[in-house]
């Protein structure tokens, strides 16, 4: 009983955020005469936007909460999905394919980039600037510059639609909790973090563990291109660093992720993140507020989270503080009154 009362205490925790923030949103648009926020196609919308989003904050939280922010993971997500659609029109395959041809992509260049960061030991956001240089220039080469176009080939294009881009979702954050609760690297993942050196000396293998990481970062990219591609129909080749602008959403859900991972798991935590993001997004829009103040907005929220989750353990240290206190007292007056 006991154990199936923590469940649902956690389950709420972790839908919490998400749902006061709907809240919120809901009631402000209706007071404002908007009736269409988060129903219907505003809702398919947002949970689109959320799977999507979700998976750029996963790629980014595997190696940035181990202390190392890549920058290349945008690069990533353009290369792996030109890649994965060059194939698939090449040989007249499937969305299936697509898919899979994909993520194979991500998860290789990932595993490059992990490789040569671990190979030549330079900090990993000078490593990482390099080689989404070298992505870019690679996906703009091999295209010509104009990318590839699927517009009307929409037996192609259904990773961005229900149940497709759900069932996509759910079978890539099983997998990864699965890996970072169930596997010895989730293991090593978390003793890395909470102590690199410590880990180390204990016989965990840090280079192979970032290897895995980038792989697992890359993957995440990859199946997000796949749904920015299945929206647009087309994926277009960047250059001069423009590619790192995949990541400007993924910092919210990632830190919202971070404070709900006791809870149940970060990887769903996360989730939930992208969520809450899309909910704002999509709040502010039907409120008309103007997208220069939506970015605002958006980094007074981080700044917010950011601060909570780095200064969490004063509130654990007060409410310990404030129990004993409560206890002393207690005792005093035992005391005073024999």
């Amino acid at each position: 009983m006991d154990k199936t009362k923590k469940i649902l205490k956690n389950l709420m925790m972790v839908i919490i955020i998400p749902l006061t923030v709907y809240i919120i949103f809901w009631l402000l648009c209706r007071a404002k005469g908007v009736t269409n926020f988060g129903v219907g196609t505003d809702l398919r919308v947002i949970l689109r936007n959320t799977v999507y989003t979700g998976f750029i904050a996963l790629a980014v939280s595997y190696n940035l909460t181990s202390g190392r922010f890549d920058f290349s993971i945008g690069s990533t997500l353009i290369l792996s999905t030109i890649l994965g659609s060059l194939i698939t029109l090449q040989f007249n395959l499937g969305p299936v394919a697509l898919l899979l041809l994909s993520l194979f992509f991500g998860a290789v260049i990932g595993a490059i980039s992990g490789t040569v960061y671990t190979l030549l030991g330079l900090p990993p956001m000078v490593v990482t600037l390099g080689l989404a240089m070298i992505y870019e220039a690679i996906g703009f080469k091999i295209t010509a510059g104009a990318g590839v176009k699927l517009i009307g080939k929409n037996e192609l294009l259904i990773w961005s639609q229900q149940p497709y881009v759900y069932i996509l979702s759910i079978a890539i954050v099983a997998i990864l909790y699965i890996a970072l609760n169930k596997t010895k690297f989730g293991f090593d993942t978390f003793s890395l973090r909470s102590g690199q050196e410590i880990a180390v000396n204990t016989g965990i293998n840090e280079k192979k563990n970032a290897i895995i990481c980038f792989s697992i970062g890359g993957l995440c990219m990859a199946a997000a291109g796949v749904v920015n591609l299945s929206v647009l129909g087309t994926v277009t080749p960047e250059l001069g660093l423009g590619s790192a602008s995949y990541m400007q959403n993924a910092f919210l859900p990632m830190f919202i992720g971070n404070i709900l991972a006791k809870y149940f798991d970060r990887n769903t935590g996360v989730i939930m993140g992208a969520l809450t993001q899309s909910v704002i997004f999509a709040g502010i829009g039907k409120l008309g507020v103007p997208s220069a103040w939506q970015s605002v907005i958006t980094g007074i929220i981080v700044l917010v989270f950011f601060a909570y989750s780095f200064n969490a353990y004063k509130i654990v240290e007060f409410k310990m503080f404030k129990e004993k206190k409560a206890k002393a007292e207690a005792a005093m007056n035992k005391r005073s009154a024999l």
